[in-house]
């Protein structure tokens, strides 16, 4: 980054409590960046390229956590997309879909889901809203009760480094990202999160048409303003088409998977320790195996992180993962009937049932529901 900051926390910031760090809630989202061709090694205008093998096999073996059933709801909703948001808002247990692409034209239309009729409105908006866009970040702050999204790409050349926020009093849309005279470059498929307790967002890594990153960000919903973390030591490569959660028990933002420059699937989990900017790798004895373009989200007590499909090696992936952030430990969930292999589909938990929309098979986009009853 060029410029001075406003703010760059240091080590020394931290450890006097000038910054607790920030990340996840219900639904983070980061979707996917990328477009259906051989990987390259290094970065391109169209983003970066991955192709998924004609099938998809089985995961790495995994412990059973339940016994559990798919179930395609027979409803109609947004068009076939991939690499859209889902983001729960805990106010009224409904769920938000935002933008997304198809055919490599970008939307930027608001879908809500309500799970207790299994139904999709669109919300119609006022004034200005977002420009359409796929891979970005969103979030719902409770504090101020709306919807925030951040960053993303149009197309090819078009990336962002804006933050909107959606009131669902009004149905308006209002840009809460110009007050930052620092802010990250422009990016699509970053990980983000969201620390509700001190209602900052956490961003890390993406890519743009320049590269792909590895710095990682705050953008404070109080003041609306951008601060960079400065981190000390060993950091997680380059990449993109990761997810990120925050674990508020220990002030950590969890980092797993993604894509980096000749190694289009990542199976690296690591920790960044926001009172002293540190990373950690973290090598569980088992996991969901190297991945890019997967769902996920929190559940409603935030103790548990969720991921659903995602793109391997051996092709589109239909396996359902737990992560138990006390525990530190993942589990396999055991569902019968998944929907069909996908990647750059997004996932959200509205009471005791994870629901799932659209993504890619490898040929085409989809636009099919299913939800996954946890209790």
């Amino acid at each position: 980054m060029n410029g001075q900051f406003e703010r760059q926390i240091t080590r020394r910031t931290l450890l006097r409590g000038a910054l607790t760090g920030v990340a996840g809630t219900g639904a983070f989202i980061l979707v996917g960046c990328g477009d259906d061709a051989a990987p390259t090694p290094t970065a391109t205008r169209t983003g970066p390229a991955i192709t998924p093998p004609p099938q998809a096999t089985a995961s790495p073996a995994a412990t059973s956590a339940a016994s559990l059933i798919w179930r395609k709801l027979d409803i109609t909703g947004p068009t076939a997309r991939r690499d859209h948001s889902m983001t729960l808002n805990p106010e009224d247990g409904r769920i938000y879909l935002f933008g997304g692409r198809a055919r490599g034209v970008a939307s930027n239309d608001l879908w809500i889901f309500d799970p207790n009729a299994s139904s999709w409105s669109l919300v119609a908006t006022s004034g200005a809203s977002p420009a359409e866009r796929f891979g970005h970040n969103a979030f719902y702050d409770r504090v101020n009760k709306r919807l925030v999204i951040a960053l993303g790409q149009q197309d090819g050349s078009t990336f962002f480094d804006d933050v909107w926020a959606f009131d669902p009093a009004t149905s308006a849309w209002t840009d809460i990202g110009g007050t930052s005279s620092n802010k990250p470059e422009v990016r699509y498929g970053a990980g983000g999160a969201h620390d509700e307790a001190e209602n900052r967002i956490l961003i890390s890594h993406g890519f743009t048409d320049r590269g792909r990153f590895d710095d990682t960000w705050i953008f404070d919903l109080a003041s609306n303003r951008w601060i960079t973390i400065a981190t000390d030591g060993a950091v997680p490569v380059k990449r993109c088409l990761t997810r990120c959660l925050w674990q508020p028990s220990n002030q950590q933002m969890l980092l797993y998977g993604g894509q980096t420059d000749d190694t289009p699937f990542l199976g690296d989990q690591w920790s960044l320790d926001t009172t002293d900017g540190a990373w950690a790798e973290q090598k569980p004895a088992l996991n969901p195996g190297a991945r890019n373009l997967f769902g996920a989200t929190l559940n409603a007590t935030g103790d548990r992180w969720y991921i659903f499909g995602g793109n391997t090696p051996d092709g589109p992936s239909a396996d359902s993962w737990t992560y138990d952030l006390a525990a530190s430990a993942w589990s396999k969930l055991e569902a019968s009937s998944p929907p069909p292999a996908r990647y750059s589909a997004d996932a959200a938990i509205a009471g005791n049932s994870l629901f799932v929309f659209g993504g890619h098979n490898g040929s085409a986009e989809v636009g099919d529901t299913w939800a996954l009853d946890l209790a």
